[in-house]
């Protein structure tokens, strides 16, 4: 896979940037590569001059950066990773996606932006992993270490291997798992046949996900692989088997880029959004 050299790192400065940034810098460290420090700020009055006053309203651009120089120096990173920062006014996530694409970088690392305690997505960080052309690590939790466990739901397709070798490529020293949720048929519906055998169907399903994950595994040297039973809702079971283990991070796939918004589809999505654990996206590089 291609090399990471830039990296593209949303912040809010006036927000818990910490960790997105603590965490940038070890990513980039580990890769040798490049950090874009951008922070987008919202004026939606900045073209309108102020009635009350004779002034203009205006971005304190400079007061900003030197507020994200003294969080980075406060930081202690002792490591030597070249860094640029950026103050630009707009929507975050417009902002971040066109710095993306007019430096070229090869990954997004953005916060959850969100104020809620079980670290579900924000809109801000929803919208960029819609819409990125590139792969986006989101950042839930402190940083304490590099990564050292993750999980790894999938369906056994091309983008899920993309992602796990991806992960692999980026963190070397991670240990990964695969799992998958199935959904097990329990009864009749209105497309299913009269007096079919759904415990037959099932058990035959069930032997095939096994191979599918014995192949899955060999293919990309993964020694933990689980299969779960997701009953009626394989998406809720799923984040909820995530949520209860001891992982750093969660690895997931889209389905690539079509247009202007990337497919993620509806249980990467899901998982994306409601996962507590930090979540690498692998978005195929166009």
């Amino acid at each position: 896979m291609k090399k990471i050299k830039r990296i593209i790192v949303g912040i809010d400065i006036f927000a818990k940037s910490s960790s997105v940034l603590r965490r940038a810098f070890m990513v980039a460290e580990d890769n040798e590569a490049e950090l874009f420090i951008v922070n987008a700020v919202q004026t939606p009055w900045l073209s309108i001059p102020s009635y009350f006053s004779h002034k203009d309203i205006t971005v304190d651009t400079k007061g900003i950066k030197k507020k994200i120089t003294k969080k980075i120096r406060a930081l202690n990173m002792k490591n030597k990773v070249s860094y640029s920062i950026f103050v630009k006014e707009g929507d975050a996530d417009d902002v971040i996606l066109y710095k993306a694409k007019l430096f070229k970088a090869d990954m997004i690392i953005i916060g959850a932006n969100t104020k809620s305690k079980n670290n579900i997505l924000g809109t801000t960080a929803e919208k960029i992993a819609n819409r990125s052309h590139l792969p986006v690590l989101v950042v839930k939790n402190r940083v304490k270490a590099s990564y050292k466990s993750a999980i790894a739901p999938t369906d056994f397709q091309s983008q899920s291997k993309q992602s796990v070798l991806f992960a692999k490529d980026i963190f070397p020293a991670i240990k990964i798992q695969a799992v998958y949720s199935s959904e097990t048929i329990y009864s009749e519906g209105p497309y299913t046949i009269v007096d079919e055998n759904f415990v037959h169907f099932n058990e035959a399903a069930k032997a095939c996900t096994q191979k599918d994950l014995k192949t899955f595994m060999k293919d990309l040297s993964i020694k933990k692989g689980k299969i779960i039973d997701g009953a009626h809702n394989s998406k809720q079971t799923l984040v909820k088997y995530i949520n209860k283990g001891s992982y750093d991070l969660v690895v997931v796939g889209s389905r690539g880029t079509s247009g202007f918004k990337a497919l993620i589809g509806s249980v990467s999505s899901y998982v994306l959004r409601e996962v507590s654990m930090d979540v690498l996206l692998y978005v195929p590089v166009d």
